[in-house]
């Protein structure tokens, strides 16, 4: 995936795009505050913006360090929990696994083998569809996102065969999601989409995570700006050098 699609295909865009956007404003603005403002205001401002931002990337890392506890907690039932981030967790990791299922591809064939069979006999799923398992294995465009690590076609066709169905990803939940509409499955914390869901929840702390650091760079840019303000009283709207420059 590169990074336009990453922007344009998710929601985290929107926080991309807008926190970039801001820190370009800022950058833009930095000049005209320091000409204009007394020095105290200055520092006052561009202080608030890096606690505000660094408080935020702080409070989203702690986030993902409890949620990523709280996926590999044994423990952890997410049907059960009252806890906001299970809700957040079920709706994520669905995306996740609606990305990565809507090509028609079986792209997590391989981690069938690890499913829980009673699980998996008591969600069966029937579809309609034209196109057997192992046709879909033929496709080009689909090899990238085949990931078979040993299991043969034989395999394949006995799974389809057991389960009913002739195709293992379609662009809306399968099996493990099937039951969504009543509730987040028993097992819901989702070990098999975990890196894809952890990869996309990441983007957003790294993008405050830049934008902090833009910050960091204006307030030490206002802060010499004062400093060159202070030095000269003559003016606050044009550039120290330009003194320099000028004839004596």
């Amino acid at each position: 995936m590169t990074l336009s699609e990453g922007v344009g295909n998710d929601g985290n865009g929107i926080v991309f795009t807008f926190s970039v956007g801001l820190a370009v404003i800022i950058v833009g603005a930095s000049g005209l505050l320091s000409s204009y403002c007394p020095n105290f205001c200055i520092i006052f401002i561009y202080s608030c913006f890096i606690i505000f931002i660094g408080v935020l990337t702080a409070y989203i890392t702690i986030s993902l360090t409890i949620l990523k506890n709280q996926l590999l907690s044994n423990i952890f039932d997410c049907k059960t929990s009252q806890l906001p981030n299970a809700q957040k967790t079920k709706e994520q990791i669905i995306w996740a696994e609606t990305q990565f299922c809507k090509y028609d591809c079986i792209c997590y064939i391989e981690k069938i083998q690890d499913w829980n069979s009673d699980y998996l006999e008591n969600n069966r799923i029937h579809y309609t569809t034209n196109k057997q398992i192992s046709d879909i294995t033929q496709y080009q465009k689909c090899k990238k996102w085949i990931k078979i690590d040993g299991a043969s076609y034989n395999y394949i066709a006995y799974l389809e065969e057991k389960y009913n169905c002739s195709g293992w990803c379609k662009s809306h939940p399968v099996y493990l999601f099937s039951n969504i509409n009543n509730g987040i499955p028993k097992d819901a914390c989702y070990p098999y989409f975990e890196q894809e869901y952890e990869y996309y929840v990441n983007k957003s702390y790294i993008d405050y995570l830049i934008v902090d650091f833009l910050y960091l760079f204006n307030l030490c840019f206002a802060i010499c700006q004062c400093y060159q303000t202070s030095r000269n009283k003559k003016s606050r709207i044009y550039p120290q050098i330009l003194y320099e420059l000028a004839p004596q």
